[in-house]
């Protein structure tokens, strides 16, 4: 099978004209952030769009007439960020990043039939091997999950590097775990699958998340790589990858797909949500940061025309 990537050039994503679509909860204090958007169509739950989203520690549910007009509709009864919502079997399952020591993390799970009652949570992985300790804090964070086969497929983020004009960490590497049950015990690959690149400009110091998606008979990635450009700034943009096997990627020659420009999203452009063709519509729902050291992150949209 010869690879293909989807001619989606960064002149195809428009930003809708709504943008920002979605502002930190009210009583944010200065710097507040919402971001990490997961995406319920609607038939999926009920006639509405629906979204999770995370702000601190706190994961909140919104929900939406139209994915254009968002309120926000509750917090979750438990602490978690950077989200993924899968669903198998009418069984929702909620993976999240959770701190466990100081700035440490852990991933972990929750599940449910009605995304209103949780189970109990469920730890999937914690940082323990060399790279994922690199950095300031120990970090395995940034859930995405697939299926390959019967076979549960975890990619993640691990690793850290801190950004000074920020003043927080991102990560370093990407990688993936596999099991046959969901709720593990998860075998490592054991090494990054995405770092940093000095050549690749748009990855030049951190391979920051990953999000996956099945594309007819292959894989697409999103990746919100992590550089500095060339005024030294540090900035995030979203890039296009495509891959056969999920494990060996390759970029579209014409990256980054999403970068940052201005007003609301003139620093950096972080992670998100695809919704593939629905109603003959592709959108990508993401956060972006305005400003460095103590900006703010809002969720918008952009649609490939």
């Amino acid at each position: 099978m010869t690879l293909k990537i989807p001619e989606w050039t960064p002149e195809r994503w428009r930003d809708l004209p709504d943008n920002p679509l979605i502002d930190p909860p009210k009583g944010s204090t200065p710097g507040s952030i919402i971001g990490d958007p997961q995406v319920v169509l609607p038939g999926e739950y009920d006639d509405l769009w629906h979204m999770f989203a995370h702000s601190g520690m706190h994961i909140y549910r919104l929900k939406s007439p139209d994915g254009i007009n968002w309120e926000y509709e509750k917090v979750l009864p438990f602490n978690g960020a950077l989200v993924y919502l899968y669903k198998e079997d009418d069984v929702w399952y909620l993976l999240y990043t959770r701190r466990s020591r100081g700035a440490d993390t852990v991933i972990c799970l929750r599940w449910s039939r009605d995304l209103e009652r949780w189970s109990e949570e469920h730890v999937l992985l914690e940082p323990k091997l060399e790279w994922e300790l690199e950095g300031r804090c120990k970090q395995v964070r940034n859930p995405c999950l697939i299926k390959v086969g019967e076979t549960y497929r975890l990619y993640y983020s691990g690793g850290t590097v801190w950004l000074d004009d920020c003043g927080y960490e991102e990560p370093k590497y990407v990688s993936f775990a596999e099991a046959e049950d969901i709720c593990g015990p998860y075998r490592r690959y054991g090494k990054p699958i995405l770092k940093p690149n000095p050549e690749v400009p748009y990855r030049n110091l951190g391979a920051g998340a990953l999000k996956v998606y099945r594309w007819r008979e292959q894989y697409l990635g999103f990746n919100n790589g992590i550089y500095r450009d060339g005024s030294g700034r540090s900035r995030s943009a979203i890039c296009l990858l495509a891959s056969l096997d999920g494990i060996r990627w390759v970029d579209a020659p014409f990256n980054p797909i999403i970068p940052p420009t201005k007003g609301w999203k003139n620093a950096l452009v972080y992670q998100l949500d695809v919704v593939l063709n629905y109603e003959g519509k592709t959108i990508i729902y993401y956060n972006a940061r305005q400003g460095w050291r103590g900006g703010v992150e809002r969720i918008g949209a952009s649609i490939l025309k």
